[in-house]
């Protein structure tokens, strides 16, 4: 497959989205009816030519992947329901025709009663079985009815999954966006902000050269927690099924299954922080049906969720869109505004493949007005002075935080040049898919320099730092990895990380102890860990050069007595012919 132009087809995307997302609040039917258009055709606007259908969107079942690297591994069967749109298999055999002899096709619930239960309690108690439950819910599914035009008395297994097994899909953003046109159209809108974004969780999986080269190296279910996290083109992935409650997806509960951990501790540092405590400790009082507009702090709400901050757009208006405000965008992106000593100076090297072809500036006007969003935000229920200060201090943080990243780059820097590493680079194995990147993408995405390496090195070339170097926690190559860029990339990207979440989200612990200690303890460590590489690469050297003279000596001794001993046998042959 030819890849010269992945970049520029991979990335129209979001400029196709910000062009036709529209407006995030509805004031009209005749909007609401223009977000419906919109919504259903999710996967026309998501992926607006024919390679970008035939990456992500056009349905393959398990016989390939998806994306640029498609024909190198298969899906695990679990990426049916993970990514439906692409890898959904519809059931068949001896159980599902059974089933069929004993219910008609239009049977869903009383068949599902007895293969799913859970499924049908969970509906039973929805809304969507009840939609006239209240008068609430009752004037929207009047507004949804007059969208559809037809009564909803319930909504069905059928309306959400296909009249019955032969017409069996999961339900993607393009299905609900029918009914929910404002909610889907205001997740598109994810997309004016490039990545990370929710939207693009299947292209962000499969992308990255690390993902199928564990697929080469036999590790495809090792990925388990990179395929669920980034199942995000499906509204269940926070609503879930079968219930689909929305006063569900106001809980902080609903986003922390994925933002936790190594890489985003948000769960940890909000949970732990006196917002989180406050929260545990009153939480169940609180009116989780009343929608986040209306939401009173102080009253309704004693401290902030997740939702109410990152889902509020500013002028009392909230979207199904987290990512509107990203300053630092989860801090991987060298800044603008640090004088760098090491090679962050020069990222991204020439890569021209977006979301790696940028530098982040912090103080833009665009970010500018986004932190005074946030100060906004916090200001509902911290003094304006304070919420600004904090505010700068965080960005204060992230820069010093990014001094000491380029400190320990200069480290990294240090040993590639030297190649200082306990194997050589040329008896390393190659770089996730360094054997095909540079034919596939070609100087015009690589880079010439970055092309050039690739090309001239068969694909052993060391990457570290942001964000390719990232393979460091995803790959197993022999040697590749090592053990200090291990340590590095565990620094950057995770130490970092928790120092980041800490301070944004007010857990002291998680910023120092988890943090920011661990930043400088990792940075000592990768010293003493290049000091020893060195000192055994100058070992190595002077072993080498002493075998060699000790070689020089030994054979200089040998061709000595050879010659000695050709020289005594010449002369006594000489003496014998004299005697004969």
């Amino acid at each position: 497959m030819k890849l010269l132009k992945l970049g520029a087809i991979l990335f129209v995307a979001p400029l196709m989205w910000s062009l036709h997302a529209g407006s995030i609040q509805a004031q009209s039917e005749a909007e609401l009816k223009e977000m419906q258009k919109k919504a259903t055709k999710y996967y026309d606007i998501l992926y607006p030519n024919d390679t970008l259908k035939d990456w992500f969107t056009n349905n393959v079942g398990l016989e390939k992947g998806a994306g640029p690297w498609q024909n190198i591994y298969k899906p695990v069967p679990l990426q049916m329901y993970w990514f439906p749109v692409r890898h959904y298999v519809k059931p068949d055999g001896t159980y599902y025709d059974q089933l069929l002899e004993k219910y008609k096709p239009t049977d869903c619930v009383e068949c599902h009663k007895e293969v799913t239960p859970g499924f049908v309690h969970d509906w039973e108690d929805s809304t969507h079985a009840k939609p006239r439950k209240n008068p609430r819910l009752a004037e929207k599914t009047q507004q949804i009815e007059k969208l559809i035009g037809r009564e909803l008395k319930e909504v069905t297994c059928s309306d959400c999954h296909g009249k019955d097994h032969k017409e069996l899909r999961m339900p993607t953003p393009d299905v609900c966006g029918e009914c929910h046109p404002q909610q889907v159209t205001e997740f598109m809108s994810e997309a004016e902000r490039g990545r990370p974004n929710h939207i693009e969780g299947l292209p962000a999986n499969v992308i990255p050269p690390w993902y199928p080269e564990m697929f080469r190296r036999g590790y495809p279910t090792a990925q388990f927690g990179c395929d669920l996290c980034h199942a995000t083109d499906r509204c269940n992935i926070c609503h879930t099924r079968h219930k689909f409650a929305a006063s569900e997806g106001r809980r902080p509960e609903a986003c922390m299954s994925c933002h936790m951990g190594f890489d985003h501790p948000d769960a940890e540092s909000y949970g732990e922080s006196k917002m989180g405590y406050i929260y545990h400790m009153e939480g169940e009082h609180w009116d989780w049906e009343k929608p986040l507009a209306e939401i009173v702090p102080g009253k309704d709400y004693r401290t902030p969720t997740c939702q109410f901050c990152h889902m509020d757009q500013g002028n009392g208006k909230f979207a199904h869109n987290p990512v509107t405000k990203g300053v630092w965008r989860m801090g991987t992106v060298p800044p603008k505004g640090i004088d760098y000593k090491s090679s962050l100076k020069d990222y991204p090297h020439g890569i021209n493949l977006p979301p790696l072809n940028y530098s982040l500036d912090i103080y833009s006007p665009e970010n500018k007005q986004r932190s005074e969003q946030w100060v906004a935000v916090c200001s509902k229920c911290h003094s304006p002075r304070f919420a600004r200060l904090y505010r700068e201090n965080l960005n204060d943080f992230m820069f010093e935080m990014w001094r000491l990243q380029d400190r320990a780059q200069s480290i990294l820097d240090d040993i590639v040049a030297n190649d200082a590493f306990e194997v050589p680079i040329k008896e390393r194995d190659i770089f996730p898919l360094g054997d095909i990147l540079a034919d596939a993408l070609g100087p015009g995405l690589l880079g010439e320099a970055v092309y050039k390496a690739f090309k001239t090195k068969a694909g052993k070339v060391p990457v570290i730092g942001p964000i390719l170097g990232l393979h460091g926690l995803f790959a197993t190559g022999r040697n590749n990895p090592s053990e200090i860029e291990i340590t590095y990339a565990d620094m950057w990207f995770g130490d970092k990380a928790h120092a980041y979440k800490g301070v944004a989200h007010g857990q002291q612990d998680i910023a120092w102890w988890y943090g920011a200690a661990k930043v400088y303890q990792k940075i000592n460590i990768l010293e003493s860990q290049a000091i020893a590489l060195k000192h055994g690469k100058e070992l190595h050297n002077l072993l080498e050069a002493k075998g060699r003279k000790s070689v020089a000596g030994i054979v200089g001794s040998i061709v000595g007595v050879v010659a000695v001993l050709m020289f005594g046998a010449a002369l006594w042959k000489k003496k014998r012919e004299t005697r004969q």
